[in-house]
């Protein structure tokens, strides 16, 4: 086995979440001039492991997002319309999460800067994912072939968090419903 490989439940593993977590409470805390000793403080693991592991501390920030939008999980279903509904109430659930509100709030107050465009760069990646079904749906003509999928998906999970954090109320069952509805009704093909 190759030295710092990850194996599920091995201490690279453990190394790597203790040092996620210590990031990601920072964060919640709105503590965002943390140093990397700070984390090796907060996480119990040592100096000189961190250092070796994570370069910078964007590197630490890049990864500890990583680890945290990875629980976004999320089985893509084969009707777009059925598929924007699911992850409408997925990403509702997982945005209502006291990490999550954290983050988005702070990236919110902060405008520009490395936090920012990490967390918009890791979102951009999971919303191409998550445009799979509508893509299909674009080729089979279902969708308007000047519908940009992604943008969609973009346009779900912005409206969706930014009820969240600006609104500072989780959407409800029936607002999911309209939003996704409105969607619908922009995408499809007459």
């Amino acid at each position: 086995m190759v030295r710092g490989s990850i194996r599920p439940g091995g201490r690279t593993e453990r190394v790597r979440q203790s040092v996620a977590n210590a990031v990601l409470q920072f964060i919640k805390d709105g503590e965002i001039d943390f140093t990397m000793t700070d984390v090796a403080e907060r996480s119990g693991i040592a100096r000189s492991t961190i250092h070796a592991r994570w370069p910078t501390r964007d590197h630490l920030v890049a990864d500890a997002l990583r680890t945290h939008n990875s629980t976004f999980q999320v089985e893509l279903r084969d009707d777009w319309r059925d598929h924007l509904n699911h992850i409408a109430t997925a990403f509702r659930d997982f945005s209502a999460r006291p990490h999550e509100i954290a983050i988005n709030a702070l990236t919110a107050q902060l405008g520009g800067g490395f936090l920012a465009e990490e967390t918009h760069r890791q979102w951009q990646s999971i919303s191409v994912a998550m445009a799979e079904p509508l893509h299909k749906a674009r080729q089979s003509g279902d969708i308007r072939p000047d519908i940009d999928p992604t943008m969609v998906i973009a346009t779900l999970f912005t409206s969706i968090a930014g009820h969240i954090v600006i609104a500072r109320d989780v959407p409800s069952d029936d607002h999911l419903r309209q939003l996704v509805s409105i969607l619908i009704a922009g995408c499809e093909a007459r």
